[in-house]
């Protein structure tokens, strides 16, 4: 039976159950990870490293025994995955090199005109000289290559050739063959993906038709998705509110979407027809389990209807002043069951030291059961699991149990 009217809870459960943080972590492994990635799309990437990068810390609370060596061994040794730009900086599947042809298009034009506006558009005209040293020496960081330097004062690079990598990298003539510190290793694209993904056709036959795939594909991404401008559309194309007013009900007509209402709010909420199961069999039963969630979760980038829906205020703080910030720099919210219930400030990890916390904060109006307490210390012990931390320190453990830091 198809919902055209749910509750919060109903939507917290579904929204929680598709994102794969329920009790079970259904999710396992290298092929948790793949299937993970298959259902939502793509996952941001964000180059900060406080406690994991963005990515990692999406796939810790989803895949079980998860290990950040296992994002690079598919990104980088056996290349299921891909860098490329999704929502914002993303990482997807190779097999959807293809389907985003049209995006590298609107990436080339917005990257010249950056160029343009940098007084750095003969950068363009470098791109088969960069080629031919990337041919012949191999994959380089953008510091190996120093052709054509800027001048002082200008914004951005301070090399043509560094504009040049970057810009090759958005139209998708170079692809990253591994990072260093973070850094990109750039190599030529048709070393790095098989030829029949590269000589494969475009497979839309319009905008119209790329539009429909793509918005369509930005709802799976969180699973629940409303109309209205925020942060789950950001990107080329999806941004367009006069374009998504009129391919998402044309989708929903299609029978690709249907248009779901929850209650209070008066705007509607999309959710993928393959998905509606998901919805119908939502159960809030499920043992009380916690998870730390990344600042750019999946299931966090709408944070407008994350407050709507689970009554949860985040934004993440770290290009905040110092002085403005009302919590701390990077912050990671916490998940108890189907309420966001806390939030903490970790100190940077690096090594086998505990895991230190900086800072706690409980939600107004949260009681602090001895369950929530035993389920958010099992948390934290397979998140200190996941940085390679001995512990998590006496100190903030303490802090947390009694309810406060």
């Amino acid at each position: 039976m198809e919902k055209n009217e749910i509750s919060k809870a109903e939507a917290r459960r579904f929204l929680i159950d598709y994102q794969g943080l329920n009790s079970s972590k259904a999710f396992s492994g290298e092929k948790g990870v793949l299937d993970y990635i298959k259902r939502v799309g793509c996952i941001q990437y964000d180059p900060l490293n406080v406690v994991g990068r963005n990515a990692d810390l999406v796939l810790q609370s989803r895949v079980k025994e998860y290990r950040s060596d296992m994002l690079e061994k598919l990104l980088y040794t056996d290349r299921y995955l891909i860098d490329g730009w999704d929502k914002m900086m993303a990482i997807y599947l190779k097999e959807d090199w293809p389907f985003f042809h049209r995006l590298r298009e609107r990436k080339e034009k917005e990257v010249k005109a950056t160029l343009r506006n940098r007084k750095s558009i003969e950068a363009v005209d470098m791109t088969g000289e960069i080629r031919e040293i990337i041919s012949e020496r191999g994959p380089l960081q953008a510091s190996q290559i120093n052709v054509g330097e800027v001048e002082s004062g200008r914004w951005g690079h301070k090399r043509l050739s560094s504009a040049a990598l970057d810009y090759m990298f958005n139209i998708g003539e170079l692809g990253v063959y591994t990072k260093k510190n973070n850094q990109k290793v750039y190599d030529l694209i048709e070393r790095l993906l098989p030829s029949e993904l590269l000589e494969a056709v475009e497979p839309f036959d319009s905008d119209h038709d790329f539009y429909k795939w793509y918005f369509k594909r930005r709802v799976g991404s969180i699973g629940l998705l409303w109309g209205r401008n925020g942060g789950g559309w950001l990107g080329h194309f999806l941004s367009d509110k006069p374009l998504r007013d009129s391919i998402l009900p044309e989708l929903v007509e299609e029978n690709s979407l249907q248009r779901v209402w929850v209650e209070g709010i008066k705007d509607a909420f999309y959710i993928r027809q393959e998905d509606v199961s998901i919805l119908n069999s939502a159960d809030d039963d499920n043992e009380k389990t916690a998870r730390i969630l990344a600042p750019l979760d999946n299931l966090l980038w709408d944070r407008d209807m994350i407050k709507k829906i689970f009554d949860f205020e985040y934004s993440w703080e770290v290009y905040v002043p110092a002085e403005k910030r009302k919590y701390g720099y990077y912050v990671l919210p916490v998940l108890y069951n189907n309420q966001l219930v806390a939030r903490f400030e970790p100190e940077n990890h690096r090594g086998n030291d505990p895991l230190e916390i900086k800072n706690w904060w409980w939600e107004d109006d949260v009681d602090v059961s001895k369950e929530m307490q035993n389920a958010i210390e099992a948390a934290l012990l397979d998140f200190c699991r996941f940085l390679q931390a001995d512990s998590i320190s006496k100190g903030s453990l303490k802090h947390i149990v009694n309810g406060k830091l």
